[in-house]
């Protein structure tokens, strides 16, 4: 039988058999912010042994660190939190959830519903405030002792079940929401006797039994490749690492050039010889359309690069192949012939023994060879002895231990990385928030990365994304998972000087630049983190070093003048093929 205290309240009682449900369930991990009205979710919280319960002071940066810990972990953590405003804060995590296909609970506390609408404290409406950013609804009534338990388990198990996205679960509760000397809202028996048979149970009290994904007809696809002669293999981001070996080892049967995008997490396994770097640099696009690839067979989605995208536009093959099992038709490009729905592991498994593709391997091997060239001489136009976003990128993939996990925030980092070539030396675990690329919750994602994984995080974002997530700072203080927080200083916003933007300074210095004078040792002093700070390649190298070497969590300001950066910026995309 469920604790004493669990049994004085109608609230609490109902609300310790959501969250029972839910841990029967697998859901193990809640993410609880501060509140009253949810008090009895807490009690039961407490009550409940196999509950790991985690208090988060900022509900956005609680939405955003369930977000890391359910990309590391592939199982949704649970979102706690008290009526009205708290709840919308959860938003764009939400919505990042969506887009990416994250597992993620969100279960709110409300009044009940006879105070909606009469100007009631902290009330608003809460069902459905997602919209279709969610993917299933559940709108509890306040707790009834007419209501069954065994229904509302039933209905909580039917949500846990959903794994590619997030649900929202809303709980009104009424007064009081905690046992008083007099209870005031009693349990009665009968409710007491069904209390007493559904914590008897052990497991949830609806079993879904697990249903695999079926092979897929691969006939067609088989003839494409085996009459393609000019192939190009691109790999996006892919579910897992099961999803990520079966890439691989498609992409050393092959042999065809490979565009494989950095938030895949593949660079370091395929061989270099065989990887072409971002699209976005012009003599890579050229040198490709010189190519003139009859089918791309792409894996996973996501691509950091627009311009990959735009080079499928403009057919740049004949027969453009997406594998890929996420919702949507998931092609900014609108160049796919042929969509597999089913995940890369499956695809390859199914595709089997495939004969040989008529190759033009002349044709390949001059496109490699001609993207070797250009690389180095990429490589030999950095500065080594000037910071820059590529200093930053190739100091990370040369020095980040091998198995560890490296977060890039959005904006100038990503891209930097992206661009990057030759990839990092050892293979790492590429994290990012690339749903809907908001810059708000870098830190906090990176942060319940490293709690899920159990694994190191470095994690690279700009200034202007810290400034959107400084909370979360004390987030990082108050956790033992280690996260090196690398920060690049360019005094705000100076992604626009290298975008369309750039030729409209009017707008771009006005409304677009952030431009600030912040310092962030003061937030690590107030904040009680370790501090490095690097105004050189060679400081940058050893802040990172003694950083690896420490074990702690520690942020490393990287102080960039923005103006040499742009100008290394210039200068790369000056070069043609």
């Amino acid at each position: 039988m469920a604790p004493a205290l669990l049994c004085e309240n109608m609230s609490v009682l109902w609300a310790s058999v959501v969250v029972e449900e839910l841990v029967r369930n697998g859901l193990s991990t809640f993410f609880v912010s501060p509140g009253n009205r949810n008090a009895p979710l807490m009690a039961a919280l407490l009550a409940n042994p196999r509950a790991a319960a985690v208090s988060v002071l900022d509900e956005r940066g609680a939405g955003y660190r369930a977000l890391g810990h359910g990309k590391a972990t592939g199982r949704p953590a649970v979102l706690v939190c008290t009526s009205g405003t708290a709840l919308a804060n959860y938003f764009p995590a939400v919505i990042e959830a969506f887009r990416d296909e994250i597992a993620l609970v969100v279960l709110s506390a409300d009044r009940p519903p006879e105070m909606v609408g009469a100007d009631a404290n902290q009330t608003m409406a809460q069902p459905d405030i997602f919209g279709h950013y969610v993917l299933q609804t559940l709108s509890l009534p306040a707790p009834d002792p007419r209501h069954s338990l065994d229904a509302l388990a039933a209905r909580i198990d039917s949500l846990a079940q959903v794994k590619n996205g997030p649900v929202h679960i809303n709980c009104p509760f009424r007064d009081p929401l905690l046992p008083l000397a007099d209870p005031g809202y009693p349990v009665p028996p009968e409710v007491l006797a069904e209390a007493e048979a559904f914590f008897g149970r052990t497991g949830p009290r609806t079993r879904y039994a697990r249903v695999s994904c079926a092979c897929p007809d691969l006939e067609e696809v088989r003839g494409i490749i085996g009459s393609t002669r000019r192939g190009l293999l691109s790999l996006g981001r892919m579910a897992g690492p099961e999803d990520r070996a079966a890439a691989a080892e498609l992409a050393l049967r092959f042999s065809w050039p490979v565009v494989c995008d950095v938030a895949s997490s593949l660079r370091s396994t395929i061989p270099p010889a065989l990887q072409l770097p971002s699209p976005d640099h012009p003599g890579i696009r050229e040198l490709l359309q010189d190519y003139g690839p009859d089918t791309v067979l792409q894996l996973g989605t996501g691509f950091v690069s627009k311009h990959y995208y735009g080079m499928l536009s403009r057919g740049a093959a004949g027969e453009v192949i997406l594998v890929s099992e996420r919702q949507g038709t998931r092609d900014p490009s609108f160049a796919v012939s042929l969509r597999v729905p089913a995940p890369a592991a499956v695809f390859v498994r199914s595709l089997g023994a495939v004969d040989s593709p008529s190759h033009d391997r002349d044709a390949a091997a001059t496109l490699l060879s001609s993207v070797k060239r250009l690389v180095n001489t990429l490589e030999d136009a950095v500065p080594a002895d000037q910071l820059s976003f590529p200093i930053v990128a190739r100091t990370v993939n040369r020095m980040i231990p091998a198995g560890e996990a490296l977060f890039l925030g959005n904006s100038n980092a990503i891209r930097a990385f992206d661009a990057e070539a030759p990839p990092a030396a050892s293979p790492v675990h590429v994290v990012s928030n690339r749903g809907v690329s908001g810059i708000e919750g870098n830190v906090a994602t990176a942060l319940g990365f490293a709690e899920g994984s159990g694994r190191r995080v470095t994690a690279v974002v700009g200034d202007v994304s810290l400034l959107h997530d400084m909370g979360s700072l004390l987030l990082m203080s108050q956790s033992a998972a280690p996260v090196i927080l690398m920060v690049v200083n360019n005094q705000g916003g100076r992604i626009f000087e290298k975008l369309p933007a750039a030729g409209f300074p009017e707008i771009r210095n006005t409304l677009m630049a952030t431009p600030h004078a912040m310092d962030f040792s003061h937030a690590c002093r107030q904040f009680g983190l370790s501090y490095a700070r690097a105004e050189s390649p060679e400081e940058l190298r050893r802040a990172y070093r003694e950083a690896l070497a420490g074990g702690k969590t520690v942020m490393i300001e990287v102080r960039l003048d923005p103006e040499t950066d742009l100008r290394v910026h210039e200068r790369l995309n000056r070069i043609s093929k």
